[in-house]
């Protein structure tokens, strides 16, 4: 009777059951690499990343997601901002988004804090626990962080951040980062952006992956939302 021992006593997350049941995958099959060999999401992404023998790509099972964004509201209010003696920037705002975007679709990642990578030349600067402030004390924790030059790109992330600022241009085909599950590019103008989310579909799944991409949109659409 020890050997038919049933596979949902081994130790497992409720996200990495959920990514195994979900990719056919035994659980015999698997080497947990969290606490007492507990199996976590990473696991089952290192599992289904791995090519079969007659593949000759490996890595990340890289995925795509667009959309077109209205900024006309965003740039008045950074505007106005700007005239009342507080100056926002997108930086600021944008990551704001993200953050709550991110804390509205917990199945995007299993990371505490689900901490953001924020992409500058020379390397990238990771906030997390975003939504826990105000868009006050995160641009005071930016420039902080910008101050001191550091580079935290070894820092886990849940995802990362590149700002385009240009008007009409469409990003495509923009790689994912090391250590990074999801990438958001945007080129933003005046009145409209362009956004593209890669993210690694053996770790994120399309539904959230699309649902992240849609309250992320939304908050930058209608930017009040963000001052709370």
């Amino acid at each position: 009777m020890a050997d038919s021992a049933p596979q949902h006593r081994r130790a497992i997350s409720p996200y990495a059951r959920r990514l195994a049941r979900e990719r056919g995958l035994s659980l015999d099959a698997l080497r947990g690499t969290g606490p007492n060999g507990r199996i976590v999401a990473a696991d089952i992404a290192a599992f289904t990343a791995r090519p079969p023998a007659a593949a000759t790509a490996s890595g990340p099972q890289a995925s795509a997601l667009g959309a077109t964004l209205q900024l006309a509201t965003l740039t008045q209010l950074l505007a106005g901002f700007g005239e009342a003696g507080t100056p926002f920037e997108l930086e600021d705002v944008v990551l704001r988004a993200a953050g709550c975007a991110l804390d509205d679709v917990p199945d995007t990642t299993s990371i505490p804090g689900a901490p953001v990578a924020f992409e500058r030349k020379g390397g990238q600067l990771v906030f997390a626990d975003i939504r826990s402030g105000s868009l006050g004390p995160l641009r005071a924790r930016r420039l902080a962080a910008l101050a001191s030059g550091g580079d935290h790109s070894a820092d886990p992330a849940a995802m990362s951040i590149k700002l385009l600022v240009a008007s009409e241009i469409r990003p495509v085909m923009m790689p994912l980062l090391p250590g990074r599950a999801m990438r958001v590019v945007l080129a933003a103008g005046p009145g409209s952006g362009e956004c593209l989310l890669s993210f690694d579909a053996a770790a994120v799944s399309d539904d959230a992956a699309a649902e992240f991409l849609t309250r992320l949109k939304a908050y930058l659409e209608q930017p009040l939302r963000l001052l709370a």
